[in-house]
């Protein structure tokens, strides 16, 4: 079943339709399967508690539940609690698939990314149908452009590593892929995307060291130059969205309650003058953590991601630790100025901050179990 499951994980947002079902489809193909096999597969357990990225989520996710105890939310505890709870069997998944059936699992993501790709064409044939006009909104479950860009901008950094991961300067899936999701993150008028893709070139080309390196920064130096001379609109036609007063805002209630937070989904008001409605998200997911955690779950989360991004480093000769972690420095400076909701149930923000995780924390237990049998 876990083959299958995480095929649906991976690709379930483009087909699927809808957001509740997506959330479903994880429970009975991920979580259930996981669960079951944790008393026969016992050993599973020892193995993912040598996994120094699953480690450091440990903490967080205690924190975070326990802060469900005073947090004035809706919603109900329980449900809540079993949160993070979904993101430890998705871990467990992902590393019971990885060791048993490694070569399944790479074949699962490598027909995962090809589907991206054609979802990406279709995305692309009928929003130049329609008129092509305004931005990309997308469709059924992905029906705003951001939704989109989550989740195509996971597909695109993958292929962005599966290319720096490789020897060869020409490869024309890889390049073929990469136009197309580009294009369609392009379409979407999000300026979060580029920026987070930019970031995750720059990111691969110091990984790798090498001439495919410089040879990335210097194009995408040059396509920055090329948007700016000529269609500077892209890059400063809406501003800065409000981003810097909603920010100041949330700061503002974060102060209100520093050290603790305000609980995990605590709702959150933040009430501009131009708008007649309040937004109910900092745009920034570690703002996020702060206003739900307070300092010491800001602090929990930025160790989690410095023990991610150090294992990155140390085992960047590894080429499935470089494909994850394209996605892992994706998702996170696209969680910079996007999102707020950073634990909750199966949806188009795993794909910025938990699959990305959980793919990591495989790779680099596996990369050093290598080295250490070598």
């Amino acid at each position: 079943m876990l083959p299958a499951g995480l095929f649906c994980l991976l690709t379930g947002m483009f087909w699927i339709g809808d957001h509740g079902l997506y959330s479903k489809l994880f429970y009975w193909t991920v979580a259930l399967p996981a669960l079951l096999l944790i008393p026969i597969q016992r050993g599973q357990l020892k193995e993912i508690l040598g996994s120094r990225v699953f480690v450091a989520y440990l903490p967080f996710a205690f924190y975070m539940a326990l802060t469900v105890l005073w947090s004035a939310t809706d919603n109900n505890a329980v449900d809540l609690m079993k949160r993070p709870l979904f993101v430890l069997l998705l871990y467990y998944a992902l590393f019971e698939l990885g060791n048993r059936r490694f070569p399944l699992m790479v074949t699962t993501i490598r027909w995962s990314a090809i589907c991206s790709v054609m979802a990406a064409i279709y995305t692309l044939a009928l929003f130049f149908v329609a008129g092509g006009n305004d931005r990309l909104a997308g469709h059924g479950a992905l029906d705003n452009p951001l939704m989109v860009s989550h989740v195509f901008g996971f597909f695109l950094a993958l292929w962005l590593g599966a290319y720096f991961a490789e020897r060869q300067l020409s490869q024309p899936l890889a390049f073929f892929a990469i136009l197309c999701l580009l294009a369609l993150i392009v379409a979407t008028g999000s300026r979060t995307p580029l920026l987070a893709t930019a970031a995750t070139v720059v990111w691969l080309a110091v990984l790798v060291g090498n001439r495919k390196g410089v040879l990335a920064v210097c194009l995408l130096a040059a396509a920055g130059v090329s948007i700016w001379l000529f269609a500077p609109e892209i890059l400063v036609q809406r501003g800065l969205s409000y981003r810097t007063d909603i920010w100041v805002n949330a700061l503002r209630q974060i102060g209100e309650k520093p050290w603790f937070g305000h609980g995990y989904d605590a709702p959150l008001r933040i009430q501009l003058a131009d708008f007649p409605f309040p937004f109910h998200d900092p745009h920034n997911l570690t703002l996020a953590v702060l206003f739900a955690g307070g300092i010491v779950g800001g602090v929990l989360w930025v160790l989690f991601y410095a023990v991610a991004l150090v294992d990155c480093w140390r085992l960047r000769s590894n080429k499935w630790v470089l494909m994850c972690s394209a996605t892992l420095v994706y998702g996170l400076v696209s969680g910079m100025t996007e999102g707020g909701s950073f634990l909750p149930r199966p949806k188009e923000h795993w794909f910025l901050i938990w699959i990305p995780m959980a793919m990591l924390s495989l790779a680099t237990y596996r990369a050093r179990s290598h080295e250490q049998a070598t």
